[in-house]
């Protein structure tokens, strides 16, 4: 295993990631010099050389039962950290020489969740509109095992901040394009409407306060035509053409749009899932 003493940040970087050998060592590089703890889940076998990679760097390695999405292992690894500080990345991100220069600013401020700017990959390009929750304190956040949750407040006091260091998120392959909707977003539209549709208190949960989901989540798996396939898309629309509008790139047009196609298809499921469970 790599050694390295200088002082680090009291950080827990965190990942869980599924055969990502072409990828992993750039993600651990960009921030192993800097945080004091890695912890890394893979999603059942690994069929690749991700954990020989990855033992260069950590001891802390776990081979968990096939899931088909990270979500579904963070709380698991987010219980291991030893840190108040997690940072979570995937293994097709990376973290850009701003970020890793304002890490310790950071985790100085008065925020509990930070919310980083996060890239798109297309056309060779990294675009930037979305934030990720991927810096948060275990001791003002909680989180929901499910497809695309992200790191919660546990109260109204925690201060979440937004801020335009980049998470550099680059994988193999261009974010928007029809082909890696059809073979990747399809399949996890899939299994987040069959987590939703789970009972809340077996899902799996990090310090997480809800007996239920909030309000607003159980009126869309109660009603996903109307709250779902019409509403979601509806507002992705809107927030996309605003931002289009404002900001005259093109880009956006077509995030905006595969985003709406995606909850289109995620509700789309869900109201076939629980049809399916009433016969």
């Amino acid at each position: 295993m790599i050694e390295n003493n200088k002082t680090k940040l009291p950080i827990s970087a965190v990942m869980v990631i599924y055969n990502e050998e072409k990828v992993l060592e750039r993600a651990i590089k960009s921030f192993c010099g800097l945080v004091d703890e890695i912890i890394i889940v893979h999603d059942g076998k690994c069929a690749d050389k991700s954990l020989e990679i990855a033992r260069k760097y950590t001891d802390k390695i776990f081979e968990r039962e096939h899931a088909g999405v990270s979500e579904r292992h963070r709380p698991f690894a987010y219980q291991l950290a030893r840190n108040d500080w997690v940072l979570h990345l995937d293994a097709d991100e990376y973290l850009s020489p701003e970020l890793k220069s304002k890490l310790e600013d950071l985790i100085s401020g008065d925020a509990g969740i930070y919310e980083i700017s996060w890239s798109t990959f297309h056309n060779q390009k990294h675009h930037f509109w979305f934030y990720k929750r991927a810096l948060f304190k275990k001791s003002q956040a909680y989180f929901i095992g499910v497809a695309h949750e992200a790191a919660e407040p546990l109260s109204k006091m925690v201060k979440i901040q937004k801020t335009k260091c980049a998470l550099l998120h680059e994988p193999l392959h261009d974010s928007l394009s029809f082909s890696v909707f059809r073979n990747k977003w399809k399949k996890l539209g899939r299994i987040q409407a069959r987590q939703m549709l789970e009972d809340f208190s077996t899902i799996p949960k990090w310090n997480c306060p809800l007996k239920n989901w909030e309000p607003h989540r159980r009126v869309r798996i109660k009603h996903p035509i109307l709250a779902g396939m019409v509403a979601m898309p509806a507002f992705h629309a809107f927030h996309c053409l605003k931002n289009f509008l404002k900001h005259r790139n093109p880009y956006i047009l077509k995030a905006g749009f595969f985003a709406f196609l995606y909850h289109i298809h995620l509700y789309y499921f869900l109201n076939k899932y629980r049809k399916d469970a009433k016969t």
